[in-house]
């Protein structure tokens, strides 16, 4: 229990208001019994942690005046030494973070503390960074250990220490250009844990990361934390990724807007791609739905947000006309200047073989972007089928004059003629496969008296 909590029970078992029955003074008894022995322990870790503080210190000189002997130091001593400097340190960080935990630590010890445990981090930061960044074999969890340490080290100094104290000023001043720094360690820290694929660590050290202002306000304003060299987004977009890779959906939600904000072409796009596609392998279709439409708004003249406009169509499309006519509806009403859009909206009257209406938005797809080809193809397509249905009326249906006959020929002749353009242009886009535009040319051709050009379209079918 913390003192606040014990304080409360004694004063309210030491008023004056109700008399204290027997049992209300043994449970007084037993706070003080309490409030002291958690007292003693928690001194006691304080006592063990500046112990192993002291210890590091000695091995260090110890370490430096062996460096000073040149090529006469002792290499094996120097190595055995560094090792038991970083398992004191491991010892004496966890005691002192058990010790301050518990609020029982007086004020007049809480420099002390901190400063410990700022000497013992540094000592671990030092040496499993280096090797981190090195490449070489580290403790990622002494390496937490200490960015973590370090961080509320120094936010402790700072606190505490006493900035008139003659003796503390440069040390503080040191402290105040040291705390900025820890900023950064916590994107080194969460790049070591996404490269050993270890998530919960690297969340872990991002969210600190992000939270660093917010938690040590004293030094939000400081440029090293107001501009980061490391923008958090790109830590968040490789954290993403991984999810991915693990099919981590709960993980991509989190740091799916972060991601996004990561300023590189290809990010966003894998963002916006991935998620979506999970969604769809784990066969959750109303939540697919729902990101493919904020991928659209988020980027609906991107092909990204192109290429989502056509996955609901197909996926509407599936569930029937209606369903699919009324998609495009709202879809062509919230975007009428996208060309995907509109063909979106086309395609929903070509299924339904009401050519006619699907014509006007194919074509204003293509006056949107006149290289369209999808767009081109399919405004020939419709204009093709209209005479080939007009052609089959004509033959079932006995005309009453050669006026008439005559009227019915030229309207079909006319609408294979408006084909052609478009079949033409789709050819210049498609010139190696025309299994799409020979046959209907050669058609097209064969009813609008061009002989020879249906001939030339008949060697490419054959």
């Amino acid at each position: 229990m913390k003192k606040i909590l014990f304080a409360f029970i004694l004063s309210l078992l030491t008023g004056n208001i109700f008399a204290q029955t027997g049992v209300d003074k043994e449970a007084e008894k037993a706070a003080k019994a309490a409030l002291k022995e958690a007292t003693k322990q928690a001194n006691k870790k304080l006592s063990e942690g500046l112990s192993y503080s002291a210890q590091v210190q000695t091995l260090y000189q110890a370490i430096l005046a062996e460096k000073q002997k040149g090529e006469s130091s002792n290499d094996r001593l120097i190595i055995e030494n560094e090792a038991k400097i970083q398992e004191l340190s491991v010892l004496g960080i966890n005691a002192l973070n058990e010790a301050l935990a518990t609020d029982y630590i007086k004020e007049n010890k809480m420099f002390e503390a901190y400063r410990a445990m700022d000497n013992m981090a540094s000592m671990i930061l030092n040496k499993e960074l280096v090797a981190a960044s090195k490449k070489e074999e580290y403790s990622r969890e002494n390496l937490t250990l200490s960015v973590f340490a370090l961080a509320e080290a120094c936010h402790g100094e700072l606190k505490y220490g006493n900035p008139k104290d003659e003796i503390l000023k440069v040390f503080l001043a040191d402290v105040s250009t040291k705390f900025p720094k820890t900023h950064a360690y916590f994107a080194y820290l969460c790049q070591f844990c996404i490269e050993a694929k270890d998530l919960p660590a690297a969340e872990k050290a991002l969210d600190a990361y992000i939270n660093f202002p917010i938690k040590y306000p004293e030094i939000a304003d400081h440029e090293l934390v107001k501009n980061p060299e490391y923008p958090a987004s790109q830590f968040a977009f490789n954290i993403f990724y991984t999810a991915y890779n693990e099919k981590n959906i709960e993980l991509m939600d989190k740091y799916y807007d972060l991601a996004l904000e990561f300023d590189n072409k290809d990010s966003k796009t894998f963002v916006l791609r991935a998620k979506p596609q999970m969604l769809k392998e784990q066969g959750k279709t109303e939540e697919w739905i729902a990101e493919l439409n904020k991928v659209i708004a988020y980027d609906p003249d991107g092909e990204i947000g192109e290429v989502a406009m056509q996955q609901l169509m197909a996926h509407y499309n599936s569930l029937g006309a209606d369903a699919a006519d009324k998609f495009t509806s709202e879809l062509v009403e919230k975007y009428p200047s996208n060309k995907i859009a509109n063909y979106c909206r086309g395609f929903s009257y070509y299924v339904k073989n009401d050519f006619e209406n699907a014509i006007k938005y194919f074509e204003k797809s293509i006056e949107i972007d006149p290289n369209y080809a999808d767009g081109i193809y399919n405004c020939g397509y419709c204009c093709y089928q209209i005479a080939l249905q007009k052609a089959r009326a004509i033959s079932g249906k006995k005309m009453k004059s050669q006026a008439e006959i005559n009227a019915a020929e030229a309207e079909v002749k006319g609408y294979f003629s408006k084909a052609a353009p478009y079949f033409e242009r789709y050819r210049d886009f498609e010139t190696k496969d025309p299994s799409k535009w020979a046959n209907p040319l050669k058609v097209i051709y064969s009813n609008t008296g061009q002989k020879d050009k249906a001939a030339e379209m008949e060697a490419y079918i054959n």
